[in-house]
């Protein structure tokens, strides 16, 4: 254990590398976005819910606790509800009927934090609702189940939010999913909405899940931007990614982890907290006073690890933060190796002169 992690709490060190995480799976699309445009966003974030849809749906209801037998409305809004709730968005679950169910997610935007919302086009929204939430029925088995999305947060609306609503025939593919606004909703009363059981979900269960919930999440964002763009172009999006969310959020991060200084040190001890928070195994020796070597086996993607090149495009987060913690420190990354699983080597030291 690192000093820095020194009596944190299992809840605290889950929620800081989900923080970690989950910038990075904003960046990925806000990068996409500046760079390939709205629609590609859109296609993307379709992607990535159809692969989380197809995977993550009837195990998690299982998982929660959901009864398959109750009627779909019920099993699919419920699902939403705990399964983004244990993520760490606030939502809210209204039974108008065992036929209608509606759900809503409250600000702020989990995927865009801060002003990033602004930059981001309503057809996004739309594509992450049409990756997702109108497949439910077919997995439950049943062609009767829609979803409506009344409103969108891009659209001016004060959250997003729709309802699953079960049809009394079988519905035709493109009727699973509509877009009608509406001028009222009705009224959330959290007495009423569904509860985990403390049971099968005490505190550090729901802290792990929360951490896994944004590692899915990046790592689904990485698989479908390769699967779109290729190797090198999806390393440069995730790169110049990695890049950014260091110049804007590396300072965050040391001082969570109370790391005061600006020499080669901090930086492995910055690095270090959170190798240690995401399982990463690291282990760090000294050279000579003021030079370390690194080893770090990356977790992200472990079970199906993609190109090297991947890997190195991430690492731009480390070299981008050893840059704004002091322009005296050398970073080397010395290598990647891909087999058995993916280690980076790299060198870090102080240096008399500034390196940019």
């Amino acid at each position: 254990m690192t000093q820095q992690l020194e009596g944190w709490s299992t809840r605290r060190r889950c929620e800081t590398i989900a923080r970690f995480w989950g910038l990075h799976w904003s960046a990925i699309q806000l990068t996409v976005l500046r760079e390939k445009g709205g629609d590609d966003l859109a296609r993307l974030k379709y992607l990535i819910l159809r692969r989380h849809q197809r995977s993550h749906f009837l195990e998690g209801v299982d998982k929660l606790g959901i009864d398959r037998s109750l009627p779909p409305a019920i099993v699919a809004g419920r699902y939403h509800y705990f399964s983004n709730a244990i993520g760490g968005l606030t939502m809210e679950y209204v039974e108008e009927s065992p036929k209608k169910v509606w759900i809503r997610y409250l600000p702020p935007a989990w995927s865009f934090p801060g002003q990033s919302l602004f930059a981001v086009p309503p057809a996004v929204e739309h594509a992450m609702f049409a990756g997702w939430h109108p497949f439910n029925g077919a997995s439950l088995g049943t062609k009767r189940l829609a979803f409506v999305v009344t409103k969108v947060y891009q659209q001016g609306e004060p959250y997003d939010e729709g309802y699953f609503i079960e049809h009394g025939r079988d519905l035709d593919p493109d009727e699973h999913l509509r877009f009608e606004p509406v001028t009222r909703s009705p009224d959330f009363d959290p007495e009423k909405a569904p509860k985990l059981s403390p049971q099968e979900w005490p505190e550090e269960r729901l802290a792990k899940a929360r951490r896994n919930f944004a590692l899915g999440y990046v790592e689904d964002a990485i698989v479908t931007a390769q699967e779109m763009y290729g190797v090198q172009a999806a390393a440069s999006l995730i790169g110049h990614a990695a890049r950014m969310t260091a110049i804007q959020f590396f300072h965050e991060f040391r001082t969570t982890f109370g790391v005061g200084g600006s020499k080669a040190a901090d930086l492995v001890a910055i690095v270090e907290a959170l190798a240690t928070l995401a399982g990463d195994e690291i282990s760090v020796s000294v050279e000579k006073d003021g030079k370390y070597v690194v080893r770090r086996a990356n977790r992200i993607l472990r079970s199906d690890p993609p190109a090297v090149e991947i890997y190195a495009a991430l690492f731009e987060f480390v070299r981008m933060g050893a840059k704004v913690l002091s322009p005296r420190i050398r970073l080397t990354l010395d290598g990647i190796d891909a087999a058995p699983g993916i280690t980076e080597r790299w060198t870090v030291e102080d240096t008399a002169d500034r390196q940019f």
